[in-house]
């Protein structure tokens, strides 16, 4: 049985440099292919940590969002454990944004290119296979990262992630016929200039969407002092639509986004 559980759920500078939540990435089984997503700070200590462990070496790829630092500082040492340290050869997959890997500022060092068996660039209107997994790229809006959600398609359902990204009205409709919606939440309330989803525009997406399940993570200060569980179950109470609050290490199964 597939799930995703969330290593870290900081969404924020304060909130990553205090460690109030952990920042480490999400870890994907779906269909028996193992994918890690957006690994920021602290990941390898999380999987290693893990009750049970979780085994980088039999990840099966790595998805990188975007280049900025919470979502993209272990992906270096990622990529050279999950080829078992460059000992059997070259080993799993790495989807990325093309900023991340060049220009003036890569964030994935050249050295450890060698280690996925292959790199691919993350591009919209593109299509990519890991496993029993089709993943699209969705562009998002945020800042001068070049920025893109993601969904999964597989035998266990459609998984949507919406990541940092500034609210559009045509975005949601994007995510259409996902079953698990999870959002990066960062701000309680919009913000100008603030290139990050609030709580009313994820009520926005979630209400179109209407996944069986969506999951809020990725929380700065203000989300944290509004006690995150409790919106989510005001959410679920406005819309009719289970929402949760991520929590670190919570592992959500897929019988409850199949359901």
């Amino acid at each position: 049985m597939g799930f995703v559980k969330f290593l870290g759920t900081a969404g924020a500078r304060y909130v990553v440099a205090k460690q109030l939540r952990y920042s480490a990435g999400t870890w994907i089984e779906l269909s028996g292919t193992k994918l890690l997503l957006d690994p920021g700070p602290g990941t390898l200590l999380r999987c290693r940590k893990s009750r049970p462990p979780l085994d980088p070496e039999k990840l099966h790829g790595i998805i990188l969002t975007h280049r900025h630092l919470d979502h993209s500082t272990d992906v270096n040492v990622m990529l050279e454990v999950m080829a078992d340290l460059g000992q059997g050869g070259r080993k799993g997959v790495l989807l990325a944004p093309r900023d991340c890997l060049e220009g003036e500022d890569p964030v994935v060092l050249k050295y450890v290119r060698k280690y996925p068996e292959r790199i691919e660039v993350l591009e919209e209107g593109r299509e990519f296979g890991v496993g029993d997994i089709r993943i699209t790229p969705v562009r998002h809006l945020h800042g001068d990262a070049e920025t893109y959600g993601v969904i999964l398609d597989s035998p266990e359902g459609r998984l949507g992630f919406v990541v940092d990204t500034k609210f559009a009205p045509e975005l949601p409709g994007r995510y259409a016929g996902c079953d698990l919606l999870v959002l990066n939440v960062v701000r309680l309330k919009p913000t100008p200039g603030i290139d990050h989803l609030s709580l009313p525009e994820a009520g926005e997406f979630i209400k179109e969407v209407r996944p069986k399940l969506a999951v809020l993570t990725h929380f700065g200060m203000t989300m944290l002092r509004a006690k995150p569980r409790e919106l989510a179950l005001k959410l679920s109470e406005d819309l009719g639509i289970q929402v949760m609050a991520a929590e670190d290490g919570l592992t959500v199964e897929a019988r409850l986004w199949r359901g």
